[in-house]
């Protein structure tokens, strides 16, 4: 019979330690959990950040207040209570389109209503907009109001120019205060100044006086002022 040799203590004890060995190795294969660093928490924080920027901003719950709108002007406020002025009685130059009747030689008012002067000038834009206007004031008004024109050009072929190329309901024929002493004494007289402010505008009384002064371009919100002076 052959005999078991048992195998010294130490070696199984190396037996032992090997397996052990072997399990720890096995166990070194499995890759280990991620944890969450520094660098990979900041990385997460600036994506929501920028997500959340990138988000549109919420409309405004209201727009802002408009500004009030100005009432309109009153025409000739506190002038009509004073005393009126008449204009010089004497002939004053005229001009007129090609094939127009001229303009009576005196600048009277009209006997039956007031009288709108309008003081313009070819080369003023303000006045050759406002025209249409205030041809559209008297045909409203009727009788009671009667617009003329008052050229203060110094060149006649702009000015003849201008009347040529009016349409048949336009202004083709004007007076003319010519540059120099025609124009000194009647602005003078008129209580105008020398080099006015175009344009500007007088209101005769059906008594022919001066009774308002108006400075600048007439509009379309002055009408019911107008046409509560003429109606009085």
């Amino acid at each position: 019979m052959r005999r078991r040799v048992d195998q010294p203590l130490c070696l199984r004890v190396l037996g032992g330690l090997s397996a052990l060995a072997l399990l720890a190795a096995c166990d070194g294969d499995k890759k280990p959990e991620p944890t969450a660093t520094p660098q990979r928490s900041q990385a997460v924080a600036a994506t929501a950040t920028a997500s959340a920027e990138a988000r549109p901003a919420p409309a405004a719950s209201s727009a802002a207040p408009s500004a009030p709108r100005k009432p309109p002007r009153q025409l000739c406020a506190g002038e009509l209570d004073k005393p009126g002025k008449k204009l010089a009685d004497k002939p004053v130059s005229r001009a007129a389109a090609p094939g127009d009747n001229p303009l009576p030689a005196k600048l009277g008012a009209s006997p039956s209503g007031w009288t709108w002067l309008n003081f313009w000038a070819a080369w003023c834009v303000p006045c050759k907009e406002e025209m249409p206007r205030l041809l559209e004031f008297e045909k409203k008004l009727g009788g009671k109001l009667r617009v003329v024109f008052v050229s203060l050009d110094d060149d006649q072929r702009q000015l003849d120019d201008f009347l040529k190329a009016q349409p048949r309901a336009g202004v083709r024929a004007t007076y003319w205060l010519k540059e120099g002493k025609e124009r000194e004494a009647w602005l003078s007289a008129a209580e105008i100044e020398e080099d006015p402010e175009l344009p500007t505008h007088l209101l005769l009384d059906p008594d022919g006086k001066v009774r308002c002064r108006v400075k600048g371009a007439v509009e379309d919100s002055d009408f019911p002022s107008l046409a509560k002076i003429v109606g009085r």
